[in-house]
């Protein structure tokens, strides 16, 4: 038994110093990385002749002194399960600006069926931040359609 709590002394002493990392090898020069905070946001409900908007959140990785602003951009969906709705189906904000002193900004996604083309059948459309000098892509987000 004496053999034991010396053991677990040394251990503990053990664990604790080799615990205390400095990171100074961490760059803290790096870009952010911008992204969706969420996988999926859908827009149910959209009825022959109406209009529905949701928004999303877009994170940054650091928060700034200043308001910066992204580019949203659409990018394809590689799955040929998941159909593409038709021009003029849905509309999105193309830039999300992120307040001073702040790591969320917002954008809103819109669904446009007015022209009746958006049926039960959920289509689906991509947008991700795009890459730039000043940050890097994070997250994307599936954007479903239907009726």
């Amino acid at each position: 038994m004496k053999n034991i709590k010396y053991l677990l002394l040394i251990m503990t002493i053990v664990f604790a110093s080799t615990s205390c990392d400095t990171y100074e090898d961490y760059d803290s020069d790096r870009i952010p990385v911008v992204g969706f905070t969420t996988k999926n946001r859908n827009i149910n409900g959209i009825a022959e002749g109406t209009i529905r908007s949701t928004t999303v959140d877009v994170f940054a990785s650091d928060i700034s002194s200043e308001d910066r602003t992204f580019e949203i951009i659409e990018v394809p969906i590689d799955n040929t399960t998941e159909y593409p709705p038709t021009e003029g189906d849905y509309s999105f904000d193309t830039t999300v600006t992120i307040p001073a002193g702040e790591r969320v900004g917002t954008i809103t996604l819109t669904g446009d069926n007015t022209n009746g083309k958006i049926t039960t059948t959920r289509t689906y459309f991509r947008l991700a931040v795009k890459n730039d000098d000043t940050a890097a892509s994070g997250g994307v987000v599936n954007v479903g359609l239907r009726r």
